[in-house]
Order: C-alpha cells, then sequence, then structure tokens
C-alpha cells in the first residue's frame, strides 16, 4: 500500500520521526551524534526560518516537535537535515551506506490537547526505554540544554501547553499503557489523531 500524502502547511507544527538504518544504533557515539544534531538544527532555524519545540535524541531514532516557515516546507527542511547529517556522520564514521533507513515519517498536529500530548510523549522516551527516571536527567535532550534554540510560539497551537505549577512533575507523569498506544498510532498518520 503506498505512503499516504504529507500535508505540507506553515503554521501547525510537525512530530518528525526518523530511524536509523535497519533500526540499528547509529554508528558513532551518541555524544557525537547530539552534537552533529545540534549543529545541523541550528542551521535549520537560520537557514530555513523554522521554530523547533522539542527534539530527543535516542540511540537509532529521533523525535522532532517542528514548525516550517511558509516560504519553505518540512520536505525542504526535512531534505537538508537528513543529507547534512548523513553526510557529515558518514565522514566522520568512514561509511558509506545509508544513515536513516528510509524516509522520515511526519504528522502534522492541528489541535492543541493533540500538540501537548505529543509534546510530553517526546520527551517521555527515555523514560519508557528505561534509560533515566526522569525527562530532565537524559542529556540528550532540548529540555536540557540551550544549545538548540527552542521556540515557544506566543501564537498558534503550540502555545498552548498547559501552565503546570510544576512542570517537571508533569512531565514526569507517566501516560497509562493504553495511552501511549492511541498516541503511537495517532502519530502513524499524516495528520495526528486520536480516535
Amino acid at each position: 500500500m503506498p505512503r499516504k500524502k504529507l500535508i505540507y502547511t506553515p503554521g501547525y507544527p510537525y512530530h518528525v520521526i526518523a530511524r536509523s538504518n535497519n533500526k540499528e544504533n547509529f554508528h558513532l557515539p551518541k555524544d557525537v551524534m547530539w552534537r552533529i544534531f545540534i549543529q545541523q538544527l541550528n542551521q535549520v532555524v537560520e537557514k530555513y526560518k523554522s521554530m523547533i519545540h522539542a527534539f530527543v535524541l535516542m540511540d537509532n531514532h529521533y523525535h522532532l516537535l517542528i514548525t516550517t516557515h511558509e516560504k519553505y516546507d518540512l520536505g525542504v527542511v526535512m531534505q537538508y537535515l537528513q543529507r547534512s547529517v548523513s553526510r557529515i556522520v558518514n565522514s566522520k564514521s568512514r561509511r558509506i551506506n545509508h544513515v536513516f533507513g528510509g524516509a522520515y515519517k511526519a504528522s502534522i498536529i492541528y489541535y492543541p490537547h493533540y500538540y501537548y500530548n505529543v509534546y510530553k510523549y517526546i520527551y517521555q522516551n527515555p523514560l519508557r526505554a528505561g534509560l533515566v527516571s526522569r525527562v530532565e536527567e537524559y542529556n540528550f535532550s532540548t529540555l536540557v540544554t540551550d544549545k538548540i534554540p527552542i521556540s515557544c510560539p506566543t501564537n498558534g497551537i503550540a502555545c498552548y501547553i498547559p501552565k503546570y505549577d510544576n512542570y517537571f512533575e508533569w512531565m514526569n507523569d507517566r501516560f497509562e499503557e493504553h495511552q501511549e498506544v492511541v498516541i503511537q498510532k495517532g502519530l502513524n498518520k499524516v495528520a495526528f489523531e486520536i480516535l
């Protein structure tokens, strides 16, 4: 069955996930991959005027929450990001094969309550993987770095992260298993949707 056509529109955030080739760990240490992504995501912000809301690097994939500029659609931005990261990784690892296993997957997010569930879901990835006991302990996340410029828009749905008295308690409050399944299914659609 062919892949559904991605919706390209500025003003709404996308959840993007890209996995390494064959779902193997990236062929460079995670701290080296992190520095490469810092450099290239800064380029995405500068060159393509994109707004990055969240980014988490895992051993064999990454999650990105991004809003693109009206002049550059997600396809242009992601082509630059995937190619530039691949070129640098292959140069440093002295490999010639694909870094990423196929095309990235993206899901546009139209509603505020969907947005903040996806936002929290991204940052909880290291918790689900058992790498840390709290989201703020994970070093390869925009939650704990200022080296990737994070946009907190004042308009649009991305401004609707609930204002919790204790933000990190909210971030660490785990989804129930059925909620995670529903979010994962929603992220497999071109427009994020919880049924």
